[in-house]
């Protein structure tokens, strides 16, 4: 009976897992206090509805797709699940689909092991249920990378994998614009494995497409990616003109200005399009720096950016990009001379994916916020997979008969698991993600803000967080005459002359003699003081 049982353990571990790892996000989704960023998206955007989501980025800082879809989920009425919700799913969906891919090159506790060292990335742990669009855009990629491996190897690929890998492709633009950076390594990938199989023959069991069939896959798989980039610059056009018309009719020294927007968008819609789309190439979310020296800062970013994958073990990492890299080119030069595709697939993806990156942001002179590249946890997870494999895999070859090898396997399994704990379980990735945030709603706890009637808010955290967490929207700027005002206590402070961009109120601004004479402190933190009125 205890065999049986173990038994059952050991083929749904991946499940235990999930079901874990569900328990584990749903908790971080409802007990960490939304930051800036989040705060921002889901006031200006989410909360307004999924129409005016989709036409408005008033800010290089809306992630359109996601902010359409959480805000369908808003109308649940919880905050919480309109902002994250989608995150939610979408981190949970990547654990599925990335043991999926993994499980189609590796043996199953290295399949699961890829998942684990996955989700034990700091930036991936970080980024998994907030309100934003990264991992989502990392479901779109392992959506697309999975269609991409059925339409390359199935004896018979329906159209259904090519309308799913185009939806992907779109969303994943639509939702976070940077997300070209995979997109574009992953289409290539699958047009070189196609167009390699369609210039040599392969054995049989290691690829099933043969030559005709792959250049036919190959221009449908051409079309299908040309598709996408079509239906999403269509979707960014309905942006572009809704901005430019915005900015038309309010222009004073403009022809359209006073005009409706409709009636504005109807007479000259290429002209509001044209608006719209310098206004938004002139306000890019990250800016382009100086050529001189770009080599040198670049190689400086991606030791940092490794780093946020593993906390300290950045140069381990980095040695992992490295020889991980040169084993991908050994090993599809060996399958490219030896005509076998069996992992060839996997090799191009993340030989690709890895080369690629540096050399776009070479010729871009960029070098974007780390948060861009979470889904380089994909890449970094699966190159550890592979390079263990293959170690075991040797290993077993010179030392071990076939059943040993599998012991080694789950010993390895449970390794990555004991590291997996320590990381998630044992290291900061639990801490608030904004100590100001956190106070914040700490010192509306102490208020009882639903029994108030004139707010007042001071800074800019202090009015998202009054409308995320109490539906309460508040533009009122002047203490004077409300019931509950809540102080930073460094606008308490004369000598504090620092601009911080997020304040309404200064020293200097306070009406401090209607404070003393009309309001109490009521509730002190340590970075803010809460008054109430008499």
């Amino acid at each position: 009976m205890i065999y049986w049982q173990m038994k059952l353990i050991k083929k749904n571990l991946f499940w235990i897992l999930f079901v874990v790892m569900a328990v584990y996000y749903g908790y971080r989704m409802f007990v960490l206090t939304p930051w800036y960023d989040e705060l921002y998206t889901y006031y200006y955007f989410i909360s307004k509805g999924p129409l005016y989501a989709a036409i408005h980025w008033p800010l290089p800082n809306n992630h359109v797709g996601y902010s359409v879809l959480s805000a369908f989920l808003d109308f649940l009425g919880n905050s919480y699940i309109g902002l994250r919700g989608v995150s939610y799913l979408s981190a949970l969906a990547n654990m599925y689909l990335l043991y999926r891919i993994a499980g189609k090159y590796m043996k199953e506790q290295m399949a699961l092991g890829t998942v684990i060292l996955y989700i034990s990335m700091n930036l991936v742990n970080q980024l998994a249920v907030q309100g934003r669009g990264y991992t989502l855009g990392i479901t779109c990629f392992l959506t697309a990378w999975l269609c991409m491996i059925q339409i390359c190897t199935l004896k018979q690929a329906g159209k259904k994998y090519y309308v799913i890998y185009a939806a992907a492709l779109i969303l994943g633009l639509y939702t976070v614009s940077s997300n070209v950076y995979w997109v574009v390594p992953l289409c290539l990938a699958g047009g070189c494995y196609l167009l390699i199989c369609g210039m040599s023959e392969s054995r049989e069991n290691t690829c099933p497409v043969r030559k005709t069939e792959s250049i036919r896959r190959l221009f449908q798989l051409v079309l299908a990616s040309l598709t996408a980039a079509i239906v999403t610059v269509i979707l960014y056009m309905s942006i572009w003109v809704s901005i430019g018309s915005n900015l038309l009719v309010k222009d004073e020294t403009c022809s359209y200005y006073g005009m409706g927007h409709v009636q504005m968008i109807l007479k000259a819609p290429f002209e509001a399009i044209r608006k719209g789309m310098e206004y938004m190439l002139a306000t890019p979310y990250i800016q382009s720096e100086e050529r001189a020296g770009f080599a040198g800062r670049l190689f400086e970013w991606i030791v940092t950016l490794t780093g946020y994958y593993y906390n300290s073990l950045s140069l381990v990492m980095m040695l992992v990009w490295g020889l991980g890299t040169a084993f991908l080119i050994y090993r599809l030069v060996r399958e490219i001379q030896k005509e076998e595709r069996r992992h060839m697939h996997l090799y191009l993806v993340l030989l690709l994916e890895i080369i690629l990156i540096p050399v776009f942001l070479l010729i871009q002179c960029k070098r974007p916020y780390y948060r861009v590249f979470t889904y380089g946890g994909i890449l970094l997870a699966m190159l550890l997979g592979v390079l263990m494999e293959n170690g075991v895999g040797l290993i077993q070859s010179r030392f071990f008969k076939e059943k040993s090898a599998n012991g080694v396997y789950s010993v390895l399994l449970l390794a990555i698991t004991l590291f997996g704990v320590k990381c998630i379980g044992f290291s900061d990735y639990n801490n608030q993600y904004g100590l100001n945030e956190y106070e914040i709603q700490d010192a509306f706890a102490h208020g009882n803000m639903e029994a108030q009637e004139n707010f007042c808010v001071t800074d800019c955290n202090q009015e998202y967080l009054l409308y995320f967490l109490y539906h309460i929207r508040c533009e009122n700027r002047e203490i004077e005459g409300a019931d509950v005002v809540l102080l930073d206590k460094r606008m308490t402070d004369p000598e504090f002359d620092e601009m911080v961009w997020e304040f309404y109120a200064y020293y200097d601004s306070i009406p401090w003699d209607y404070l003393e004479q009309n309001m109490k402190p009521s509730y002190e933190n340590e970075n803010y003081i809460l008054y109430t009125k008499n």
